[in-house]
């Protein structure tokens, strides 16, 4: 029973009592509480007719630590004397001009944690002159998506990483079947994947990779990470890392879940969509491991768990150092180490 109720009934049963009883005392408080309980909501009522109160969109993507701008827009109603006006955003409130029909009041957030936030909705509190009737507008929400930050990375870092890609090429680089795909008349027909033309009817033709492939692949490990603030962590160091080296040559990235590595492009081709699936990895997703081992490519193992590193990994980077290896470079917290001996990389 709301307070208005609870005033109107006790005036009634004054009332009545007086009433009863001949006791003229009573009837005066039991009219007013009467007059109040009626007069409270109606106050409320017309305060929130034409009042309304919007949350202006903000940007789709933000970084960690980021802060944004949110600005709220509020209009008043009829009724703009007397009674209470409270704005809030979240649990914080927001100061909000007085006796304006219309306002636009601007605050700022950080974006703490990456993956998906809701920001409002906001909400607009009208209250009568007494307090007794509270009546709360609601804007709608709007989703921001917080990307993982990307830290700055020595040029050093990079030539490190390159330079064990480059140190891991053959100099007799071979062809290694990649895949299949529709042939095309141009091509040599040497390529023709007869098996499967015999199968299906279909011309299709045998795609190649170089063996040697010098890209850099960076593997993302969430599968036992340490903590879920160790997993932030790696995951901006996977992002930073990725910027790098993709503007120094390219490299691939292979996020858990994903059976291949997708590349990414010195003018970062194919990154936004990546960094927005890196900012949603969620803790115990398995990492496949396949094929795209061979190759003599330089892999790098980004892993938020407290030991151990990929298969066949050259480097692991991770907020937790692997003992007997040395630290070669710092990353978003994170430390990266050569795994350049068998036994280690065993250990690993």
């Amino acid at each position: 029973m709301t307070r208005a109720r609870q005033l109107a009934l006790a005036g009634a049963v004054l009332c009545a009592v007086g009433a009863l009883f001949a006791a003229s005392a009573l009837l005066v408080p039991g009219l007013a509480l009467l007059l109040v309980g009626a007069l409270a909501p109606t106050w409320v009522w017309l305060a929130t007719l034409r009042t309304c109160v919007e949350l202006e969109p903000v940007a789709a993507t933000a970084y960690e630590g980021e802060r944004i701008a949110v600005t709220i827009g509020v209009r008043r109603g009829i009724l703009r004397v007397g009674g209470g006006a409270q704005l809030l955003l979240g649990d914080l409130a927001v100061a909000l001009p007085r006796g304006r029909a219309s306002a636009r009041v601007s605050v700022s957030a950080i974006a703490e944690h990456r993956g998906r936030q809701a920001i409002g909705p906001a909400r607009l509190r009208l209250t009568d002159p007494l307090g007794i009737c509270v009546r709360e507008l609601r804007s709608a929400e709007h989703e921001l998506l917080v990307l993982p930050r990307v830290y700055p990375v020595s040029a050093g870092t990079l030539e490190r990483v390159q330079h064990a890609s480059a140190r891991g090429r053959r100099s007799d680089a071979q062809l290694d079947l990649d895949s299949l795909r529709a042939y095309d008349a141009s091509g040599p027909a040497s390529r023709i994947h007869w098996p499967t033309v015999a199968r299906t009817g279909e011309l299709m033709a045998r795609e190649f990779v170089a063996e040697s492939d010098p890209r850099v692949i960076v593997v993302v490990d969430a599968r036992l990470p340490a903590s879920e603030e160790a997993l932030d962590r790696a995951l901006s160091a996977a992002a930073s890392l990725c910027v790098h080296l993709a503007r120094g040559g390219g490299c691939q990235l292979l996020l858990p879940g994903d059976a291949r590595p997708r590349t990414i492009g010195t003018a970062l081709e194919g990154w936004p969509a990546l960094h927005a699936r890196l900012a949603l990895v969620r803790a115990g997703t398995q990492t496949t491991s396949g094929e795209w081992v061979r190759g003599g490519r330089t892999i790098v193992s980004v892993t938020a768990a407290g030991s151990g590193a990929g298969a066949g990994a050259a480097w692991r980077v991770g907020p937790h150092p692997l003992p007997g290896a040395a630290v070669a470079f710092d990353v978003a917290g994170c430390a990266g180490q050569l795994l350049d001996n068998a036994a280690l990389r065993e250990a690993a």
